[in-house]
């Protein structure tokens, strides 16, 4: 039975703090609501933890407050990892504070003697995953989505989250969140994640608080109650690492270690040993690095575009149109496949059907979404003038075409466009060229603008891009992701001109895939420094070369131009971060070293003189806001 809450608890229902800043309080029937009001999607920052504690306290040590309700209001509970890391520099890595304080704040919560519920809505994620895994019950709005993004940054997640989880939904289910599968509010409460999933998770919470505020704190750890199939999921994770493991998966490691420590140790070793090793990964430089690639991913969507609002107009090779409407149609968007005459318009349509079907197949769509989505494509040999497509995307053989056939006012992305293709349009300043990387998957492409005059089309553009799933990245007047690929292309020549034997070259991992292939020299000459970094060092000056004409915005946009669209390994965060981590100096030093190799190729730009005169870094150039 709900205890009844006292006088002084009603009086003070609604009632906010004072002050109410990164935290807002609210008072409901004696129940303390903590709204988290941070910045960014409420990410966990050393100033809303900090806030957070402090309120938490203020509420636990009220003698008329009998429960507490954590909540993140309309931007959601928390929308991913807090940028906790310094830039790529050659000094040393040192712990965030921030990580104990988050810990810390998650014993805090899951010792109180006070019942703690959180009331859950939109993203939940990392530090803010750890704080709803600490708290007593979980409460989920039907669209909640609870993420760990910590995989893909070579850390484990934060604030005793792994435990946490383990002991909440078993191995398996944690390690396919962990592992960086997004899961709904549906199969959260199916796992066991979450209590209930209602339309207002707020007022269930204040409910669940008061049921519980007469009973006695205890911690139930469903996860653990098939002890077989915990050891049987850790051990078939670990059977799929690769053996010898590479050095930059040892974190996958220290994850199955910390979930088996959850099963086998005392709950406060358990949390102890995740805790160090969590603080083990973040020390790793390819922490640092991997936080500079994420980084650098989300200060190019910057600002982030609205989604197009209307229909797609593609007229696209039958390959390429296969690749990219099933992808749009699953992101809900309306498409108008189009053909110049019926025969090409079929055979179009056919293989992006074909491509559905084979998705089916996969699993990876049901029969009913693909029924679904097909609702939304439809095939025309001329656009209807009372409805005009939202944005257009032509191939080169169709863009004069569809050109033509499109009103004045809606933009037009180029796919991959031939060398003077401005010249047959009748309005190139809608037009910008959208140019794919040559990886597949096609994770980035290239959007090339031309000054002033066509801005107004970049943002729905950049939205297209996003809706075929690929980071839009801006350059200006032409790509940067070929010379920097040609210039790769050119050290490895060079160097197998020296003698350098292809093996060795194939060693060399940051070199695109097929460029260490070619003919060596029989002399071979001994070379001033290891293959790894000449290639590096070649790859920096093109960089150089680059900003310095004004092609790149960003020296982390040629980072994420090589990671995402050349194969550049991401945990070595792409060339620029690279040069960081040696300093500007020991780059000077280095390209006047290989310059002896080939001047053309190594000797250092000017820009690297300007930069050491006034004490920068590349990761200063960073934060220069583009226009």
């Amino acid at each position: 039975m709900a205890k009844k809450p006292s006088g002084d608890a009603v009086n003070r229902q609604n009632a906010p703090l004072a002050a109410p800043g990164l935290v807002q309080r609210r008072d409901r029937e004696g129940v303390a609501v903590l709204r988290l009001n941070g910045p960014d999607g409420n990410r966990m920052s050393p100033a809303l933890v900090g806030d957070l504690a402090a309120a938490l306290e203020a509420v636990l040590t009220d003698p008329v407050i009998t429960g507490v309700v954590l909540t993140g209001g309309a931007q959601g509970f928390c929308a991913g990892a807090f940028a906790d890391l310094p830039l790529p520099g050659p000094d040393p890595q040192t712990l965030p504070p921030v990580m104990a304080a988050l810990a810390d704040l998650c014993d805090r919560i899951e010792g109180a003697a006070k019942p703690v519920v959180a009331a859950l809505s939109g993203r939940v994620a990392s530090g803010g995953l750890a704080l709803a895994l600490a708290a007593e019950a979980r409460i989920a709005a039907p669209g909640t989505v609870f993420l760990c993004p910590e995989a893909r940054l070579g850390r484990l997640p934060p604030g005793g989250a792994a435990v946490r989880l383990a002991w909440r939904v078993g191995a398996g289910p944690a390690l396919t969140l962990i592992g960086g599968r997004a899961m709904g509010a549906r199969n959260a409460l199916a796992a066991g994640l979450v209590e209930a999933v209602v339309d207002d998770p707020v007022a269930a919470a204040i409910a669940r608080v008061l049921d519980l505020v007469p009973a006695p704190r205890s911690r139930a750890r469903p996860g653990l109650d098939d002890p077989a199939g915990f050891a049987g999921a850790l051990a078939e994770a670990r059977a799929a690492l690769p053996a010898p493991l590479p050095s930059h998966r040892l974190p996958d490691l220290w994850l199955l270690d910390a979930l088996e420590a959850a099963q086998l140790l005392p709950p406060e070793q358990a949390l102890a040993f995740d805790r160090a090793r969590a603080e083990d990964a973040t020390l790793r430089p390819e922490a640092r690095m991997l936080a500079h690639v994420a980084l650098a991913a989300r200060r190019a969507q910057e600002p982030e575009p609205r989604p197009v609002d209307g229909a797609v107009c593609l007229a696209l090779d039958a390959p390429t149109a296969a690749r990219l409407v099933p992808i749009l149609l699953r992101e809900g968007v309306s498409v108008l496949v189009m053909g110049r005459d019926r025969e090409t318009l079929a055979a179009t349509l056919e293989r992006v059907a074909e491509a559905q079907f084979a998705q089916v197949r996969a699993g990876r769509l049901t029969q009913a979404e693909a029924e679904e989505d097909w609702t939304r494509v439809a095939g025309r040999l001329r656009l209807d003038p009372d409805q005009p497509p939202a944005v257009a995307l032509a191939d080169a053989a169709h863009l004069a075409w569809l050109e033509a056939a499109l009103p004045a006012n809606v933009p037009l992305a180029a796919w991959e466009p031939a060398s003077e293709w401005l010249a047959g349009l009748a309005h190139p300043e809608r037009a910008l060229a959208l140019l794919p990387a040559p990886t597949r998957p096609v994770r980035l492409c290239e959007l090339v603008e031309r000054g002033p005059e066509t801005a107004p089309v970049r943002a729905p553009l950049t939205a297209l891009a996003l809706q075929v799933r690929m980071t839009a990245l801006r350059v200006q007047e032409g790509p940067v992701l070929t010379p920097l690929i040609r210039a790769a292309a050119r050290a490895a020549a060079r160097l197998r001109a020296l003698g350098a034997r292809p093996e060795a070259l194939a060693a060399v991992e940051i070199l695109p895939q097929g460029l260490a292939e070619g003919q060596a020299a029989e002399d071979r000459a001994d070379l001033p420094l290891p293959l790894d970094r000449l290639v590096l060092l070649a790859v920096v000056n093109e960089g150089m070369r680059l900003l310095a004409a004004g092609r790149a915005l960003r020296p982390s946009d040629l980072d994420l131009a090589l990671v995402m669209g050349a194969g550049w390994p991401h945990w070595r965060g792409g060339p620029m971060a690279e040069a960081d981590a040696l300093g500007p100096m020991v780059l000077r030093h280095d390209l006047r070293i290989a310059a002896a190799l080939d001047p053309d190729l190594w000797t250092p730009e000017p820009i690297l003189d300007e930069m050491i005169r006034r004490g920068w870094r590349f990761a200063d150039l960073n934060e220069t806001t583009p226009a």
